[in-house]
């Protein structure tokens, strides 16, 4: 059982759902800049790989939401 409240939970994952919102636009942009053949090949291929970091960040951030709406503190995170 957590120490910490429903709506406290709940308010943390609602931040980490928004945060994994924001790095899903990150990655759309990073494949926008990939596909732009007005870029050089060295920022297209950083703008890909800026995407996948984008993308994972996001599935980790869902994951942590999800956890948080079922009761659930992370190890990774410090809720103090």
């Amino acid at each position: 059982m957590s120490r910490f409240s429903r709506a406290r939970l709940n308010a943390e994952a609602d931040y980490f759902t928004a945060s994994a919102r924001r790095s899903d636009e990150a990655a759309l942009d990073g494949d926008r800049a990939a596909a732009d053949m007005t870029n050089g090949p060295r920022t297209r291929a950083v703008a890909a790989k800026c995407a996948q970091v984008a993308r994972s960040n996001a599935a980790d951030y869902r994951d942590i939401a999800a956890a948080l709406r079922d009761g659930e503190i992370p190890d990774c995170l410090d809720l103090d």
